[in-house]
């Protein structure tokens, strides 16, 4: 009868030992997972240049030059020869998604994946990706 007492009572100190370190657990990865976000934008800010690529010909036409703000405006220019086009749009960041809307865009919000590959910012979207190197 009292190992039966015992066990019970272990089992509940084991439950709750483990109940809090869960609690731990789950609030240092949300922590770590908004610290990287945060990094991620702050990463992003700046100025990057790639190529202008027509996927349907896989064509290069010239150069796409993007920059993010701290302030959300996302500026896109494209050079295509002595034609040159400037968009300028607002952006937000979620998780690894960069939304984008402005006049260009209609006010329509569109979004693309994003990540880096070392010091490169890759964009993609519709299964094309793009490589854009940061301009100092």
């Amino acid at each position: 009868m009292k190992f039966g007492k015992l066990a019970k009572c272990l089992l509940k100190r084991n439950f709750k030992i483990m109940k809090g370190t869960l609690l731990v657990l789950f609030v240092f990865a949300f922590l770590s997972c908004t610290s990287q976000n945060a990094n991620q934008e702050k990463k992003l800010i700046g100025k990057w240049v790639g190529d202008l690529i027509d996927y349907k010909t896989k064509t290069n036409l010239g150069k796409m030059y993007l920059e993010f703000t701290t302030d959300g405006n996302f500026l896109q220019t494209s050079v295509n020869g002595k034609e040159q086009v400037t968009s300028k749009m607002t952006y937000r960041i979620n998780k690894d998604k960069i939304f984008y809307k402005g006049k260009a865009t209609g006010n329509e919000e569109f979004d693309l994946n994003y990540h880096f590959k070392g010091d490169t910012l890759i964009l993609a979207a519709e299964g094309n990706s793009t490589p854009y190197t940061r301009i100092k």
